[in-house]
């Protein structure tokens, strides 16, 4: 994912925690926030404390960022979207959670129309 692409700083999380649109989807919730920006979207991974410690939590970021990478090109322009794992993320098959990343974008409205 190109650096331009990502969500780093805590303060964006933060702003789309608090402002943004929220939508869960299984094992995925997923926040999405409009910036009014003309640039491709950017993504952020994140996954609960609950997943259990920093090798589980890990883990499920690195599967959902690659269940996550066909969607980006998807992803409606000038937002801002988190992708959030929770603690079933790490026993469900690929598939699953990359259709249930998909299902938590298009209910949050971040998919290009």
């Amino acid at each position: 994912m190109p650096r331009a692409g990502r969500l780093t700083s805590s303060a964006d999380f933060r702003r789309i925690y608090t402002s943004g649109r929220r939508s869960s989807a299984g094992m995925v919730v997923v926040h999405a926030l409009a910036t009014g920006e003309d640039r491709p979207a950017r993504v952020g991974i994140s996954a609960v404390r609950g997943l259990g410690g920093s090798v589980q939590r890990n883990r499920a970021k690195r599967r959902l960022r690659e269940a996550v990478r066909p969607l980006r090109e998807s992803l409606a322009a000038g937002l801002d979207v988190i992708f959030v794992a929770t603690s079933s993320a790490e026993r469900v098959g690929f598939q699953k959670l990359a259709d249930n990343a998909r299902a938590g974008a298009s209910k949050v409205g971040a998919l290009r129309a």
